[in-house]
């Protein structure tokens, strides 16, 4: 008789740990098509000098922007933190710990010329 319960419970456990994995990589797979749309006006964003990276890995505007440039900001911060969240989540981790090392990352291979906020905010061209 338990095994008549525990069988498919067993069951009901893999199938909802296997559809759980595969709703995290959509979400991941969703952020970062998100992230990828908008990389070619955050380049361009960042080789004017409107936006920079922050210490916090996230892009901080370099004074007023155009409407459409704050939503740019926006949005693209609102992937990272939701990728940073799942990244933490997968590792274990902290998200903080997450954007602390994607920060490092986004200074590494930042263009000669773009602008970088350490966490005291001050900014600094590479």
């Amino acid at each position: 008789m338990n095994t008549r319960i525990l069988r498919p419970l067993g069951y009901f456990l893999f199938a909802s740990l296997f559809l759980g994995a595969g709703a995290a990589f959509a979400d991941e797979a969703t952020i970062k098509a998100g992230m990828k749309a908008r990389l070619p006006k955050v380049l361009a964003a960042k080789d004017a000098g409107n936006v920079g990276e922050g210490a916090d890995g996230l892009l901080h505007a370099r004074g007023a922007l155009s409407e459409d440039g704050a939503k740019l900001v926006a949005a693209e911060n609102a992937d990272r933190k939701a990728f940073f969240a799942l990244k933490a989540k997968q590792t274990g981790g902290a998200p903080a710990d997450v954007a602390k090392a994607m920060a490092k990352g986004f200074l590494a291979r930042g263009k000669s010329g773009h602008w970088f906020r350490d966490a005291k905010s001050k900014w600094r061209q590479k």
